[in-house]
């Protein structure tokens, strides 16, 4: 998955929502971030980057690095559409994927991503589409597809469940062939950096993101024999807003990556 499909992927958050002890009615919406760096112990594990993002109000227009462009399109209040470019060092722009959106109801009803871009497939050669029915307040099934170019015939890959408390994310049960994996959450009560950012609380699958700030994941697969576990420390501003986010190994020993927010 490219940095949020795109610019977001690098976190494990799944915006709601939700009220925590650091929300109120009389919240600060203003506050958005406006760098995002990411900061990798070691070349083997990822490219640092920082990553500029702009607004018009609270909707998010773009999120720029020295290599990258990520841009958001909305329909009212709503994120339409998001597409990521590469950027080469004469600052060629190449569109790498994008991603696009409906909505039944004020909720999320399908997302399509499309990637690969040529002459014969202009749309994309790999295209991939979510499902999303909204069961009751505190639950959301999804079937995944992938779309053949040529044929458009779906094919189903997986389907799942997001089960959710207090308006967070607290499971996410996917059944892919017959393999089932869970992932289970824990969360701190502070404000998530993103939770400002019109509209992106409507896109589930995007990656995790909440309301709050995950300090663990626990993933079960039904074909390992153990399960996995990560953990996230935070360092907040006085607004309960995190300026620093580490990601550590299943034992907490070492640091996978960092992230680091100005506002």
């Amino acid at each position: 998955m490219k940095q949020l499909l795109l610019l977001f992927s690098a976190f494990s958050l799944l915006l709601t929502s939700c009220s925590s002890d650091d929300n109120s009615s009389s919240e600060d919406k203003s506050i958005l971030p406006k760098t995002i760096s990411y900061i990798y112990p070691s070349v083997n594990l990822g490219t640092n980057t920082k990553n500029t993002l702009t607004y018009d109000g609270n909707k998010i227009l773009s999120s720029i690095s020295l290599n990258s462009k990520v841009i958001f399109t909305y329909t009212g209040n709503v994120i339409a559409k998001q597409q990521l470019f590469d950027v080469d060092s004469k600052g060629l722009e190449t569109k790498d994927m994008e991603a696009e959106y409906t909505y039944e109801n004020g909720k999320l009803k399908t997302r399509v991503t499309r990637e690969y871009f040529t002459a014969k497939y202009p749309n994309g050669q790999n295209i991939g589409k979510t499902i999303y029915t909204h069961v009751s307040n505190n639950s959301i099934s999804y079937i995944d597809y992938l779309v053949n170019p040529d044929t458009k015939i779906e094919t189903k890959i997986s389907e799942g469940t997001f089960t959710y408390k207090d308006g967070n994310l607290i499971e996410d049960k996917n059944i892919r062939g017959v393999v089932t994996s869970t992932r289970t959450y824990e969360y701190d009560t502070k404000n998530n950096p993103l939770k400002n950012i019109l509209g992106l609380d409507l896109l589930l699958k995007e990656t995790e993101i909440a309301s709050n700030n995950i300090l663990k994941i626990k993933r079960v697969d039904s074909d390992l024999p153990n399960p996995a576990i990560y953990l996230t420390n935070y360092i907040y501003n006085d607004k309960g807003f995190p300026t620093k986010q580490t990601s550590l190994t299943g034992d907490g020993k070492s640091i996978e990556y960092e992230i680091e927010y100005t506002y």
